[in-house]
Formats: structure tokens, sequence, C-alpha cells
């Protein structure tokens, strides 16, 4: 993977730490992000740490409309700045954490909802989880992660990596890898590599209630990694009475360690729990 080193500091406030910020200032690898989000008319963006609207003025510039999402008071006017000339971008003054979605309108005809970010590294499991929560009708999502949180995202079955956030994202999206970005591209320098990654949400999800038992069990699965799974399940607080008769009813055996299933495979799981040990589980809303 390709790094850049072409470096721009124009005039900024200052990067606080508490807020997880580094400034992405690469003019080259702004624009291959473009390049790879591929912004077309009729795109409705939401952008996540918008900044001082480094990569907002970009996108803004193909999009039909953009909200520019941050919460560093100081970066807000250099950002107001920077989307001024174009009518169909607004900057919003807010934690992503608590903001509400149902606010931004449904796409229209000929419309897409596409989310982008250069994610706060404190926050960026956070905020993908906060997104697929929401259910947000988007068609994609770009964000520059830390390296490894993104190879965790994508990481395959059987790997030193795959864990529960693995499990979590390849079940709601289309996970693919994009380029590496160097530390030195940023403002301040991180200490660690950087990287792109694309999530396609995928169609046909199930309901809230499968979805919460789904988490609980990759979460009780992956909590004791060196034990089997079945040991792991049978530490659960919640799930350890039922763990072999579950197991058995999902046809999945206990003796292999949770980093060897497949996502197929938990959503196997997840479905046994929901329809043979979840006394509600009939409710088509659950």
């Amino acid at each position: 993977m390709e790094a850049y080193t072409r470096l721009v500091k124009p005039n900024a406030p200052e990067a606080k730490k508490r807020f997880g910020q580094h400034f992405l200032r690469d003019t080259g690898v702004l624009d291959r992000i473009v390049r790879w989000i591929a912004p077309a008319p009729g795109d409705l963006f939401l952008e996540i740490g918008a900044g001082t609207g480094a990569l907002s003025r970009l996108l803004a510039g193909y999009a039909e409309r953009l909200w520019a999402v941050e919460l560093d008071r100081d970066c807000l006017p250099l950002l107001e700045d920077a989307l001024a000339p174009f009518p169909g971008a607004s900057v919003i003054g807010a934690d992503i954490l608590k903001f509400d979605f149902g606010l931004l309108p449904a796409p229209g005809p000929g419309q897409r909802l596409r989310v982008a970010g250069n994610l706060p590294y404190n926050i960026a499991t956070a905020t993908i989880g906060r997104l697929f929560d929401a259910r947000l009708e988007a068609a994609d999502m770009f964000f520059m992660l830390q390296l490894e949180v993104a190879q965790r995202i994508a990481a395959p079955p059987g790997s030193r990596l795959y864990g529960y956030l693995s499990v979590r994202c390849q079940y709601q999206a289309e996970v693919r890898m994009g380029f590496r970005v160097s530390p030195s591209c940023f403002v301040p320098r991180p200490a660690v590599s950087s990287a792109m990654i694309a999530l396609t949400p995928r169609a046909g999800r199930r309901g809230p209630g499968w979805e919460a038992h789904f988490d609980l069990l990759c979460k009780g699965a992956f909590a004791h990694r060196r034990k089997t799974l079945g040991n792991s399940l049978s530490l659960h607080p919640e799930l350890g009475k039922i763990a072999p008769a579950l197991l058995e009813a999902a046809g999945i055996d206990g003796r292999r360690r949770a980093e060897d299933l497949s996502v197929e495979e938990y959503v196997r799981l997840a479905s046994a729990f929901h329809d043979h040990f979840v006394p509600y589980a009939a409710d088509p809303g659950v």
C-alpha cells in the first residue's frame, strides 16, 4: 500500500488530545480519498469529524447536500469559511455519539446518503457501532481509521486480529480495505499508521431484538479467547446454563474457538438462540 507525504499546513486551531484529533493535511491523500469515494450528483453526504474542512470542501463540490459534523468549537469558524461557497453544505456543531440522525432527511428519488470521515481515534469503533445501530439508509461509508482498527474490521476467520469487531462489522456490511496512509500526512503526527476502509451496509437486516442477541453471543464468545467456544459461553452470566444446548441446536462444535467461526456461523448461533431460547422470540419486531 502506498503512503503519501505531500503535506500542507494551513492556519488551523491546535489539535486537542481529548478529541483524538489528527488533521489530515496531505493534498495527495485527500484527492485519492475523493477519487475512491467517487461522489456524484444527487449524493447526500454526512461527514463525521469534519475538522477545518479539508475533505469537506472537496466533497461539497460534487454533492447535492453535505452535512459536516464537528464537535470542536474552535474548528467551526474555519469549517464554515471553507464551506461558505457551497449552498448545499451545512455545518453542524455536535457530538456524533449523541447526534439525532432522525434530523437528516431521507434520500429522495435519484439520491443516496453516503457517510465519510477521518474518525477520531478514541471514538472510531463507537462511532461505527452507533451508525449501525441508527439504521441509517446509507449506501456506503468511508472512514480513515488507525491501521490496526481497519485490519481488525476486515480480518478473516482464523486470523490473529479476527474478533468481535470483525464479526459485528462484517455482519452489518461488506468490508473493503483501502490504502494505507503514513503518519507524516497528519498534524499532529500520530504514533501509528492509518488506513481507509469502506463499509457497504447489507440489505435485509433483522430486527433490533435479534441483533441484540447476535451482539450478546458474539461478545460472550470472544470474552475468553484462549478457551474453547463452549467454555467461553459457559462462563457467561446469561448464556452459561444453556450453552451446551444452544451449540447443539446451532450445529456448532463447542470444542472450536471463537476466532474459527465464520460470520455465517455466528448468524446461525444467534438464530438458534432467538428461535429456541428466548420466550418472546415469536414477536417479529424483536
